[in-house]
């Protein structure tokens, strides 16, 4: 519903088939191509179309009705990214406590800074979302310049100031809870019941032994 989106998304600038799946690129508007290019052939066919000869939208289809190709390109790549990323930590994590009872020391390090990883790819996810609709606000009906209600600039601006700084006041406290809890639990070590809990569970014989 969203052509030109998807071709932001993919960096297609050309309508046609066997359309490479971009990994990574610099899109370049005003050449409308794409420099450093490193893509998998046939690979956004497959995926959209689900056939390698599937026809991709392209940005050249939209003159002057499309949206900035660069943040949507790699607002899209920043959330799956993240998220792909989010799994592999995740399943090596799960992994190490299964077999070793306890995480590698650069394992347990990267998982400092995966706890903002879902506020990542959440943010990123958005910006594709509202910057990929551009400069429609209901795709093909409303466009965003049409749309402006008669509220001042500076209003807006204050409102934006103002959940940006509530936002900022929340990750600060967030952050530092986080913080809090981490070097409590090393000075005093981990007292939480469910290791042994887990550990009396396993030690148990089932049912019918």
């Amino acid at each position: 519903h969203q052509p030109q989106k998807i071709a932001a998304m993919e960096a297609n600038w050309n309508t046609g088939a066997h359309v490479p799946l971009v990994l990574f690129a610099l899109p370049d508007e005003a050449a409308k191509e794409n420099r450093i290019e490193l893509a998998i052939p046939d690979g956004a066919s497959v995926i959209l179309r689900h056939s390698t000869s599937g026809v991709v939208p392209g940005l050249n289809d939209y003159p002057g009705n499309h949206p900035p190709v660069f943040p949507v390109f790699w607002g899209f790549r920043v959330m799956v990214g993240t998220g792909i990323l989010m799994l592999i930590v995740s399943w090596s994590a799960a992994f190490f406590l299964k077999r070793r009872r306890s995480l590698p020391k650069p394992l347990a390090l990267i998982m400092v800074p995966m706890a903002l990883s879902g506020w990542l790819a959440t943010l990123a996810g958005w910006y594709t979302t509202e910057i990929g609709r551009q400069p429609w606000l209901v795709t093909g009906i409303l466009k965003t310049a049409d749309a402006v209600g008669p509220v001042a600039g500076s209003h807006v601006a204050l409102t934006l100031a103002v959940y940006l700084i509530l936002y900022v006041l929340l990750l600060i406290a967030y952050l530092g809870v986080l913080v809090h809890l981490a070097l409590k639990a090393a000075k005093e070590g981990d007292t939480s019941p469910l290791p042994g809990v887990m550990n009396a569970a396993m030690s148990q014989p089932a049912a019918g032994e």
